[in-house]
């Protein structure tokens, strides 16, 4: 899976042409025209193409929103998938990760993949409803 970019690797009332934008995104110039031809805002009547750090984080933060995939409550997210799915019986494994955060394991019951879901403590009771959870430390589902 490729890296995201930090939007904020750029300064937002600084100009940029495509090698400087590369370099501060840690991204190759072709990486930066290919942004240009997909929508990203840039002065290109005279060359070198000046690019603002303003229309740099928002370009990017536009298309990582339309990347998200929100899943539904009873849903896990498959990577094999690469969608939502609900655990096959919907059973799932829970194990603590952190202080506050569980994590949910199940088997895709349309791969047959893992599927995984983060969770807070606080969400616990509403997802003990929805699935049959075992507690487990690092066991599979």
């Amino acid at each position: 899976m490729a890296k995201r970019v930090n939007p904020m690797a750029v300064k937002a009332n600084a100009t940029y042409d495509v090698l400087e934008a590369a370099r501060a995104l840690n991204v190759t110039p072709a990486t930066i025209r290919n942004w240009i031809k997909d929508g990203l805002e840039a002065m290109t009547s005279s060359k070198p193409y000046l690019i603002l750090g303003s229309a740099i984080r928002t370009y990017l933060r536009a298309k990582y929103e339309s990347a998200r995939r929100p899943l539904k409550d009873d849903e896990l997210f498959c990577p094999s998938c690469r969608e939502g799915r609900k655990p096959l019986n919907l059973k799932v494994t829970q194990s603590q990760i952190a202080t506050k955060t569980d994590l949910l394991k199940g088997v895709c019951h349309h791969c047959g993949g893992t599927a995984t879901r983060m969770i807070s403590h606080k969400q616990r009771p509403a997802f003990a409803e929805m699935f049959n959870i075992t507690t487990g430390r690092n066991s599979e589902a």
